[in-house]
């Protein structure tokens, strides 16, 4: 069962359930991101559109949200892998540091 589907009939007031829904697809999505930086030497992520779903979810509610966004796709255009792997860490510590995460490499 979904986790979301496991909250929605909950009826004690709030949005907590919803907040717990959407702090671990968060997470999840930030947890794609950083298995990107692996990936990104080995296969083109360019096309991956489960990625690209996780840079909006990582970003959505932050302050530079298309602007992350943005970079992140262009960061997987650049063609020495050395570079695309930093730019890629570099924004993805932004994108943690946007959701008030610290940064753990």
């Amino acid at each position: 069962m979904r986790r979301d589907d496991v909250f929605k009939n909950v009826a004690f007031g709030g949005a907590w359930s919803e907040r717990i829904v959407g702090v671990e697809r968060r997470q999840a999505a930030l947890k794609r991101l950083k298995k990107a930086l692996s990936e990104t030497a080995e296969v083109d992520l360019r096309e991956d559109q489960e990625l690209a779903e996780a840079v909006v979810i990582a970003t959505r509610g932050t302050p530079k949200a298309a602007m992350l966004q943005d970079a992140w796709q262009k960061a997987l255009t650049k063609e020495i892998a050395a570079h695309r792997y930093t730019e890629l860490g570099r924004i993805y510590r932004l994108i943690e540091a946007a959701v008030g995460t610290a940064a753990k490499f």
